[in-house]
């Protein structure tokens, strides 16, 4: 069943991450919140947040979760190679880019939003200049409201926020912290590399491994899946994330 949401501003701090010009937008760490609403016709609507890393390092992006991390690999064929990593288990799930649907969407995962999307919005305004240039765009579409800020120079959402108008239900996204960390950054790349692997079309012959059994079990695995969970191990469902594929 499709999610649509309601506008949450978030409050930004300009001082809590490195001028704009000090970043270099192909090697990066952005922290991220995510605060989801659920609709006002629930009884339980309370918001609830999440903590998203996205993480790059030229041709590879990496969006960290609490239980899982997806990573991309851009090849020299331009095809996208996803990675699905478990962060407690030290395991990954290796897929073909023929095997996740959606996946050659290269501007939804380096940047978080779509260029479609905001090629759709309209630029409402544009403040500061030079790196530290921000764009802000708006875009009202099948009873749900866009907004976004984003910068220029680092390809990076500084807040984003989609909205149902009709019953209330919202997620909003924003920008925390980055960091240009280069050593750290690519630390932290080799630490995922060195995860042990399975290739998604091997699952069938090792379901006695009790890793791959609790994670199907899960459905963490599982042929064109891409996404986020809760520390439940429930997939975080919707229909318009345009930041993330699920």
């Amino acid at each position: 069943m499709k999610k649509v949401f309601l506008i949450m501003s978030a409050l930004f701090s300009a001082s809590s991450f490195a001028e704009q010009c000090d970043i270099n937008p192909q090697v990066l760490k952005a922290t991220y919140t995510i605060i989801n609403k659920a609709p006002q016709t629930l009884k339980n609507n309370k918001a609830n947040s999440q903590t998203l890393i996205l993480w790059r390092n030229e041709q590879q992006v990496a969006h960290q979760s609490q239980v899982i991390t997806e990573l991309w690999q851009y090849t020299s064929n331009n095809q996208i190679r996803p990675i699905r990593y478990f962060n407690a288990q030290q395991r990954g799930i290796e897929y073909q880019p023929s095997e996740v649907q959606g996946v050659q969407n290269w501007s939804a995962k380096v940047q978080l939003v779509d260029n479609h999307l905001i090629k759709k919005m309209t630029l409402v305004s544009t403040e500061g200049e030079g790196c530290n240039e921000i764009k802000n765009y708006s875009l009202e579409e099948n009873n749900s409201q866009y907004n976004l800020a984003f910068f220029t120079h680092s390809k990076l959402v500084k807040t984003f926020s989609i909205s149902n108008l009709a019953n209330k239900a919202s997620t909003s996204l924003s920008l925390d912290a980055v960091q240009n960390d280069t050593p750290a950054i690519k630390a932290q790349f080799a630490k995922w590399d060195n995860f042990q692997t399975t290739d998604y079309a091997d699952i069938g012959d090792n379901e006695s491994d009790p890793f791959l059994a609790k994670m199907i079990n899960l459905g963490f695995i599982e042929h064109g899946a891409t996404g986020f969970y809760n520390p439940q191990g429930e997939a975080i469902q919707g229909g318009h994330h345009h930041w993330v594929v699920f």
